[in-house]
């Protein structure tokens, strides 16, 4: 038992146990260091991903809206057309739906106005309004019922005369 009590292996075997069950200070410290900087590049990335999809789910509501819309100008009637666009506006959803009226489901205020196609260096001039007129589509993002209102976007349909249907 003195044996036991002199021999330097049993002083310092608490000492070994205690530093062998767990990390030190500073080992958990740079541990959260580089934890914590990943997490905040994973953050970051995340929210340029949510971004992203935002501008996509837009931008395919968009498409969307100019297909209905271009659909609609062709099968209205080439004579028809002023009377489906002339002073009128239309309101569409978030997923390209049509609304009555502005509500606070509005995303989209379009408005439209025809033109004379004219191309360059075009010499036909009078025959072609019979034949082709471009529709200047207005769109604007709207954010439900209120003033608020972002940047419009214009796009241009060309609607041909096919004859009547």
């Amino acid at each position: 038992m003195l044996h036991s009590a002199l021999s330097p292996v049993a002083g310092n075997s608490r000492r070994r146990r205690r530093s062998t069950y767990g990390f030190s200070l500073v080992e958990v410290a740079l541990a959260l260091g580089v934890l914590s900087t990943s997490m905040l590049g994973m953050l970051s990335l995340t929210v340029v991903g949510i971004n992203s999809l935002r501008e996509a789910v837009a931008q395919t509501a968009q498409t969307e809206i100019l297909q209905q819309i271009s659909t609609e100008l062709q099968m209205v009637g080439f004579d028809n057309i002023d009377s489906h666009i002339a002073g009128k506006t239309y309101y569409f959803g978030s997923e390209a739906e049509r609304l009555e009226s502005q509500t606070a489901a509005t995303r989209y205020k379009v408005t439209m106005d025809r033109q004379s196609a004219v191309f360059p260096n075009s010499t036909s001039g009078g025959s072609m309004d019979q034949s082709l007129t471009t529709v200047r589509i207005l769109m604007t993002p709207v954010m439900g019922s209120g003033p608020t209102e972002g940047k419009t976007a214009i796009y241009v349909v060309f609607v041909p005369n096919s004859g009547s249907l």
